[in-house]
C-alpha cells in the first residue's frame, strides 16, 4: 500500500515572481526546495531559464562543430562530395535542435517524471507526477551550471578539433591520462561535480518532499543515473 504523504505548504504565495525566485533553493535548500514541487505552475520557470540558455550556448557553440567536421578527414572509402554533403546535412539539423531545445528539454524532464512515477509506484512512494515533473525541473538548474561552465571552457581554450573536444572534462576525467579507452572516459565524465550535486539535490528534494528515507529517495533516481550514463556511453560511440 501506498504511503499517504500530506503535501507540504507552500511558502510563499503562488506566483510567476514567487516560483523564480524559488529556484534558488534547488542548488542548497532541499526543504524549502520541496515546498515549490507541489505547485502547479512551478516548472514554467526552469524551463524558460533551462531552455534559454541551453538554445543560446548550443547554438553558438555551432561554428565549433562545424570546425571540427570540417577538418575531420572523410570515413574509408567515403568520396569527400558525399562526405562534405553529409556535412551540410548534418549541421542543418544541428541548427534545427538548436532552436527546439526548450522542446527537447521538455520531453526529457517528462520522461524522467514518468520513470521516477514509475519507480514511486514500486516503491509505494505516494508522489503525483506533476510532482515529480517540478522536482527535475528545479534541479535541472545545477546541470545547466554544468552546461555553462562547459561552454566557457571551450570558449577560454579557442579552436577544437576533435569531437571528444567539445565535452570537456569536468569530472574524474580530466585525471585519465591521453590515450584512455573512450567508454572509460565516457564513464568517469559523467561523475562531474555538477552531477554528483544534481543526484545529492534531487535526493534530498525528495526525501523533503514526500517524507521518505533517503535511501528510497535514491532508489527513485537511481534510473535516471542509469540513463544518463547509457547516454554517454551511446555518445562516445559515435567518437571516433
Amino acid at each position: 500500500m501506498a504511503t499517504m504523504v500530506p503535501e507540504l505548504p507552500a511558502e510563499h504565495s503562488e506566483s510567476f515572481g514567487s516560483d523564480l525566485a524559488g529556484i534558488l533553493n534547488f542548488f542548497l535548500d532541499p526543504a524549502k526546495a520541496a515546498k515549490y514541487v507541489f505547485r502547479k505552475w512551478f516548472w514554467v520557470g526552469p524551463l524558460i531559464i533551462v531552455g534559454a540558455i541551453s538554445l543560446i550556448t548550443y547554438y553558438l557553440t555551432l561554428p565549433m562543430i562545424q570546425h571540427v567536421l570540417d577538418i575531420t578527414p572523410p570515413p574509408a572509402n567515403t568520396p569527400p562530395e558525399q562526405y562534405q554533403r553529409g556535412v551540410e546535412i548534418g549541421m542543418m539539423i544541428q541548427r534545427v535542435v538548436a532552436f527546439v531545445m526548450p522542446v527537447i528539454i521538455g520531453v526529457i524532464w517528462v520522461v524522467g517524471a514518468l520513470i521516477m512515477f514509475a519507480m514511486c509506484s514500486v516503491l509505494s512512494v505516494n508522489a503525483k507526477f506533476l510532482n515529480l515533473f517540478n522536482a527535475v525541473a528545479g534541479c535541472s538548474v545545477i546541470q545547466l551550471l554544468g552546461a555553462i561552465a562547459g561552454f566557457i571552457i571551450l570558449k577560454v581554450k579557442g579552436e577544437v578539433s576533435t569531437m571528444a573536444e567539445l565535452r570537456p572534462a569536468l569530472g574524474i576525467d580530466i585525471f585519465l591520462p591521453e590515450g584512455t579507452n573512450k567508454y572509460a572516459v565516457a564513464l568517469a565524465g559523467y561523475f562531474s561535480v555538477f552531477e554528483i550535486w544534481w543526484i545529492v539535490m534531487m535526493v534530498l528534494v525528495l526525501s523533503a518532499a514526500f517524507r521518505i528515507s533517503k535511501g528510497k529517495a535514491f532508489a527513485v533516481v537511481v534510473p535516471l543515473i542509469l540513463l544518463n550514463l547509457v547516454f554517454r556511453l551511446l555518445g562516445a560511440a559515435f567518437q571516433r
